[in-house]
């Protein structure tokens, strides 16, 4: 790489040296491309895949190794993303007085699974030890239950278990059976509030836990208030509102539930709130809970993917996928000169679009280092009060 004679001073002479520094070699200047896709899930696991490098709380790590399953891509995001749910997972399945909370136990147990992890060695935890030394064994209302647990709870319990060579206990399904409202529907708080109140999402965990568990006059019951309940565009709606959370957990029940034409419509539902190429580019692939919010992307869009074919959370596996997460393929838009400069005959300072050409994971976006003008303008130089533009050209 040949670099023309410049004088620099100041501030000048550092972004040289930088430049230098990164460029030696004839190494690429720019992170490497992330690969690109046009399937609707994998970019939504690729656009999961860059949020999770921020930093998300433990149950979205779960959510986010679902995801990558259900998508069939990010193999290297779930093997990452399950390190760091074992680095807090203290903090995630035990209360502030060290008790195991059964929802989280049950999650995380069921993320190690589907990540291949070991459930029985997992950040100090016998994951699987513990979750059955919660199983309340004494006669009465609580029999079968785990813990505390709510229906929800239950139901992931029922799942992760079914995953081990020891089972599902039997009085674990008849105490999920037993809170079955009349018309099929299980409520986050295990009521029964009737018609037009139904619940969704709880109602769909606890169809597959049901279907695991080989309950299968409970299991009808509760696929028929789904039906029921599915809009005529397929999609569900929670809080009177249709959204993406609700439709990809009732898709994935529904598709388990061998009622594959209402499954696939809830995914169509989702995939049109899904954002494209037209969104800014830190959004593309993601999916907002609802048309009327922006907002939940990292709750909403790994419970979306689940609408797009997913198995039931049993059956769900990481084996298989391809180790990178992909983007979605969205023409990157040319760089464009301005013609502004700060005196005549000042060299014209080449704009990179910030949300397409920045570095690799900074705003989400691919980097397309094929778009790259032959010259690479850089920074700047301030020195004296007198702008010096520096220009190096970088030949492949």
């Amino acid at each position: 790489m040949a670099l023309p004679r410049t004088l620099l001073r100041g501030a000048g002479a550092l972004a040289l040296a930088a430049t230098m520094a990164l460029a030696s070699g004839g190494a690429t200047v720019l992170a490497a491309d992330p690969p690109t896709t046009t399937d609707p899930g994998a970019a939504a696991a690729g656009w999961m895949a860059v949020q999770v490098k921020g930093g998300v709380g433990p149950g979205t790590l779960a959510d986010a190794i679902f995801a990558y399953a259900a998508a069939g891509v990010g193999a290297d995001a779930a093997a990452s993303a399950l390190a760091r749910l074992e680095s807090v997972v203290d903090g995630y399945i035990l209360d502030g007085n060290g008790h195991l909370v059964p929802g989280n136990l049950a999650k995380a147990m069921l993320a190690v699974q589907v990540a291949g992890g070991d459930v029985s060695s997992f950040g100090g935890h016998d994951l699987e030890a513990d979750l059955r030394g919660l199983l309340i064994a004494t006669p009465g209302p609580d029999l079968g239950r785990f813990g505390t647990a709510v229906a929800s709870d239950q139901s992931l319990a029922i799942l992760a278990l079914a995953r081990t060579s020891g089972g599902i206990p039997p009085t674990a399904v008849a105490w999920l059976v037993g809170v079955q409202c009349p018309n099929g529907d299980f409520q986050w708080d295990d009521s029964c509030p009737g018609a037009g109140a139904e619940d969704p999402d709880t109602t769909s965990l606890a169809l597959q836990a049901l279907l695991a568990g080989g309950a299968s006059g409970a299991a009808a019951t509760s696929t028929q208030l789904l039906l029921d309940i599915q809009g005529p565009d397929g999609a569900f709606s929670s809080y009177g509102t249709p959204n993406t959370n609700s439709s990809g957990v009732a898709g994935q029940a529904l598709r388990a539930a061998g009622r594959t034409k209402a499954a696939d419509a809830a995914g169509a539902f989702v995939l049109t709130l899904q954002y494209g190429c037209d969104a800014p580019a830190a959004n593309r692939g993601a999916f907002p809970w609802a048309a009327s919010s922006a907002g939940f992307l990292v709750f909403s869009t790994p419970q979306a993917v689940l609408a797009l074919g997913a198995p039931r959370l049993d059956k769900l596996t990481i084996d298989g996928a391809s180790a990178a997460a992909p983007v979605l393929d969205c023409p990157v838009a040319k760089p464009t000169a301005s013609a502004t400069s700060a005196r005549p005959g000042a060299t014209a300072v080449v704009t990179l679009p910030p949300t397409d050409l920045g570095v690799a994971g900074a705003t989400g976006a691919p980097v397309d280092e094929s778009s790259l003008p032959a010259a690479l303008v850089l920074l700047v130089a301030i020195a004296g009060g007198a702008i010096a533009a520096v220009r190096l050209r970088v030949r492949r």
